[in-house]
């Protein structure tokens, strides 16, 4: 940890990240950090990294998989889930108002003022009054960005959808019967989009929940996002408080992370805590006895000529794992690498 690449990677604020860190085997506390699919530390890459990163870029959700026999946690942390709608009538409206409950930032745009306002005050927190290509073209996309088109009419669908599936996306959706949504992928092939692309398209959009009214739909809509984006599991990354504390150039410290929980636990996989010389923390991987205990290994690690990682396991005092998830207790893994400053 610590080098400059790393840092400034994580300043861009729509970076799709994996961070790897080999936890058990021969190459470990061996790390490498990809954004979007490409290596950008550490450089150059280890001999390990060299012959196996190819193979990240198909992990999808955060946790812990076996790599040439060795155990890695891989934790997919970045860009906010962001939802853009395309289309101001009644559903894009209610897409809007239920997203924000959820408390997704949403783009929304439409090119007549008048439905402009009606997502400015259904609490769009952008919102794009132009032609759609216009705005669309203002739009990168992302891995955690999810796409609603329900604009009103079908050329209008067909316009944003050629702009939309040339961008990195988690999720399109366009509203329309079946037989409609048939001949918009036709339309979308002729144009020669990539056939992957229109094949993964959900049209007609949302769940099927029998749906009739604005809210409705837009209540089927989000239910399909939500489904999706569970599936994409990702970790809280790194907090500003904790980045600001690991590139302080004197650090000297341990950075802790959850590689694995069970039963009842506060915190999640990928939760992170500092433990810095004088006792001090920053973040949290649970608090209590367990955190308390983690707290006492770090220290040790940093007043001890200790190996620089070590994997732990904590569980409820005085029990298995098994006694402890059943009394709603719990047991966590956590993984230890000990941080010195940088030349």
């Amino acid at each position: 940890m610590g080098n400059r690449s790393f840092f400034n990677a994580l300043n861009d604020p729509a970076g799709d990240f994996l961070l790897a860190t080999v936890i058990d085997g021969p190459a470990q506390g061996a790390n490498i950090f990809l954004r979007g699919s490409a290596p950008v530390w550490p450089e150059p890459l280890s001999s390990f990294w060299a012959e196996n990163w190819p193979v990240l870029e198909a992990v999808t959700t955060s946790g812990t998989i076996e790599l040439a026999r060795q155990r890695v946690f891989v934790e997919r942390f970045g860009a906010a889930p962001q939802l853009v709608v395309c289309g101001g009538g009644h559903v894009g409206v209610s897409v809007v108002q239920l997203a924000k409950l959820l408390g997704m930032p949403v783009t929304a745009m439409e090119d007549r003022p008048e439905y402009a306002d009606d997502l400015r005050s259904a609490g769009a927190d952008t919102v794009l009054c132009q032609p759609f290509e216009q705005g669309l073209a203002r739009i990168s996309g992302g891995q955690e960005c999810y796409f609603v088109v329900v604009t009103r009419a079908h050329s209008y669908d067909v316009g944003c959808l050629r702009s939309i599936l040339q961008k990195p996306a988690a999720y399109v959706g366009m509203m329309g019967s079946r037989g409609r949504s048939a001949l918009v992928r036709t339309q979308l092939a002729e144009m020669g989009l990539p056939q992957a692309r229109i094949d993964a398209l959900h049209a007609p959009i949302g769940l099927a929940i029998g749906s009739k009214t604005a809210e409705e739909i837009a209540l089927s809509i989000l239910a399909e996002i939500v489904s999706i984006k569970s599936k994409r599991q990702q970790t809280e990354g790194f907090s500003p408080a904790l980045l600001t504390a690991m590139q302080h150039q004197n650090i000297h410290a341990v950075l802790v992370t959850i590689v694995a929980r069970h039963g009842s636990m506060p915190r999640e996989v990928g939760s992170k805590m500092l433990v810095l010389p004088d006792g001090s923390t920053v973040g949290s991987v649970g608090g209590g006895i367990m955190e308390y205990r983690t707290q006492q290994l770090a220290q040790k690690m940093l007043a001890e000529n200790t190996p620089a990682c070590q994997l732990a396991a904590f569980t409820t005092e005085g029990a298995s794992d098994a006694a402890a998830i059943a009394a709603c207790g719990g047991s966590m893994e956590v993984f230890l690498q000990r941080i010195k400053p940088e030349e």
